[in-house]
């Protein structure tokens, strides 16, 4: 029984987590990657359409050649195909009562530049540790700002992790998808998120303190 417990917990896949690597991505100095996702954020809205979609041939070859599983790259893309359903269902509404839909080919531009986004964003992430993450955002200072974004950033895989071991431990108890569920794992999953931000923050206020007394 343990050893089935401690197998599902291996297959666990956590949204935007670090994979652990030697590619030259992961050895990237984390300062590089985060001067050069901002850059190619505006070159994906700013350019035509077609830079998206070849950024998107070019980030999937390069997950691929990472070593992300099918899984793994699902996991942090499903964001998108949930909207995408989610504007399908509101544009096929809109349009059987007679309502002014827009075009679809706009959205369809839209939903592959937010695509294109994730994408960048899942191979930042899971090519960086938290650590990493935090000293290249304190080569800017360690101040208010820095120790803000760095918090953003880290806090993005974690809240996966929390939601996905929080869902997990349901399941456990042979808990079932229903309403039920959110209603009691959600209040767990706030206190839970809370404590873990609480503990980041003061983690950060004692860096920034003794930083500054050095």
């Amino acid at each position: 029984m343990s050893g089935s417990l401690s197998g599902k917990m291996k297959q666990q896949v956590f949204a935007f987590s670090y994979k652990p690597g030697n590619s030259l991505l992961h050895r990237c100095p984390a300062i590089v990657k985060i001067l050069i996702v901002p850059v190619l954020s505006v070159l994906i809205f700013m350019l035509p359409v077609w830079f998206s979609f070849g950024m998107i041939v070019l980030q999937l070859v390069v997950a691929l050649a990472l070593h992300f599983t099918l899984r793994e790259i699902y996991s942090d893309l499903k964001v998108v195909f949930f909207y995408a359903l989610m504007l399908a269902v509101v544009k096929l509404i809109t349009l059987l009562v007679g309502g002014a839909t827009g075009s679809w080919i706009e959205t369809l531009y839209m939903l592959s530049k937010l695509l294109c986004m994730m994408q960048l964003a899942s191979i930042f992430l899971r090519t960086s540790t938290s650590l990493e993450l935090r000293r290249g955002f304190e080569i800017f200072g360690v101040n208010a700002v820095s120790q803000t974004l760095s918090l953003f950033v880290c806090f993005i895989p974690l809240v996966s992790k929390i939601w996905r071991q929080t869902e997990q431990a349901w399941r456990m108890r042979a808990g079932k998808n229903s309403i039920k569920k959110y209603a009691v794992l959600l209040p767990v999953f706030f206190s839970v998120g809370m404590k873990q931000a609480w503990n980041m923050a003061r983690a950060c206020l004692i860096r920034q303190t003794s930083s500054e007394q050095i």
